[in-house]
């Protein structure tokens, strides 16, 4: 009887240790947002303060860094949602490429306008839909400091993401739903997939 408690012992202290190790494992997988929202302000500035501006180079360190952090998939179905507009999978996955191309492109040309432009932190605050909005200063785009706020959310994949971006009263994703209704009206929804 000595001998099968002691076997029932070793068994559960087993089972224990490998439960706790893939419970931390599990734990330490979960992306940080302090981290990210860290990384994201250390890249941006790593993009403004380069000392020797390439459009390539730019464009590579945009891709690589920037890009990651949006969540496409989300801001393109969010426009397409409050728009009314119903597609298919393949449409939304087009829509949201043509979302990320404009934001990208657009992004790379203001950034290469400001070699002496930075951001600051300033506050983050969660809300009530889990979601943390990070407000930056962001300073030489304009003679005044400018507040940026970033919408980050847990996307499906478990990473912490942008799904919008709000300059003062307007957002990313207000402007596309403005861009949408205003060239479905023009062109229908087809016209405004090849248009925007």
């Amino acid at each position: 009887m000595k001998k099968l408690n002691n076997v029932l012992l070793v068994f559960v202290l087993l089972v224990s240790s490998v439960v706790y190790s893939a419970e931390v494992q599990r734990v330490t997988t979960i992306e940080n947002p302090v981290k990210v929202i860290q990384s994201t302000i250390v890249k941006l500035n790593q993009l403004t303060t380069a000392t020797i501006y390439s459009p390539q180079m730019m464009g590579f360190l945009v891709e690589q860094e920037i890009t990651p952090l949006f969540d496409f998939e989300h801001i393109a179905t969010e426009v397409l949602s409050i728009s009314r507009i119903n597609l298919g999978e393949e449409e939304t996955e087009f829509f949201a490429n043509r979302i990320k191309k404009n934001v990208i492109n657009t992004l790379i040309s203001k950034l290469a306008r400001s070699h002496t432009g930075s951001f600051y932190f300033v506050s983050a605050r969660p809300t009530i839909q889990n979601n943390i909005i990070v407000r930056l200063s962001a300073k030489g785009y304009s003679r005044f400091a400018l507040n940026l706020d970033l919408f980050f959310h847990q996307s499906k994949s478990g990473k912490w993401q942008i799904f919008d971006v709000a300059l003062g009263h307007d957002s990313l994703v207000n402007y596309y739903q403005r861009v949408v209704r205003s060239k479905v009206r023009r062109y229908g929804v087809y016209g405004m997939l090849g248009r925007i």
